[in-house]
């Protein structure tokens, strides 16, 4: 079961806000990481990192979004 998140303080906000900043901005280093490495087995374990960040970073987008934030989420 998931919970509203409507009713979310500021503080509270500004919190999975700057989650959700900070997994976006990993999931951007990591993608040019991965485009530098040449060793295969380094270039997955790297990409498998940005697709865990990218999903972090989608459920806070949406958790977010529940809670009015989505002027402020970028793609």
């Amino acid at each position: 079961m998931r919970a509203t998140m409507r009713n979310v303080g500021k503080a509270e906000f500004m919190s999975l806000f700057h989650q959700y900043q900070a997994e976006s901005l990993c999931s951007k280093k990591l993608q040019s990481y991965s485009a530098q490495v040449q060793d295969p087995r380094l270039r997955n374990l790297i990409n498998e990192f940005n697709t865990q960040c990218q999903q972090r970073a989608q459920w806070l987008s949406s958790t977010l979004g529940e809670a009015g934030g989505t002027p402020y989420i970028t793609s």
